[in-house]
């Protein structure tokens, strides 16, 4: 059974697309928290704010480095930091700077 995760902000998107999948054998739809075989993302699941947020990070190694390179304070980054997590469904910054990494989000 291969694992199948879907990443959208649109809820009618989502339900479609996991009725479509749940009809294929050999498919089965996970959230995104569990290690899935693949993910279905739409184009913009992050917005640009947020893509800028995570590149920065990764950027400068910290998010008080990050903080100080965008007109941000710490805590603002923080805040926004947290929301992508929850969006991703990952419990760390470093987690979310990696998953954007591997899916081409950020460079």
């Amino acid at each position: 059974m291969r694992k199948v995760a879907i990443l959208t902000r649109d809820p009618l998107l989502k339900a479609f697309l996991e009725q479509q999948l749940s009809r294929c054998e050999g498919i089965e739809v996970v959230d995104s928290t569990v290690l899935p075989d693949a993910i279905v993302i739409e184009h913009r699941f992050l917005s640009r704010t947020e893509q800028e947020v995570l590149q920065r990070v990764a950027d400068c190694g910290s998010v008080r480095e990050a903080a100080r390179s965008i007109p941000r304070s710490e805590a603002t980054l923080k805040r926004e930091l947290e929301m992508i997590r929850v969006k991703l469904g990952v419990r760390t910054t470093l987690q979310a700077v990696v998953w954007a990494l591997r899916h081409r989000v950020i460079r």
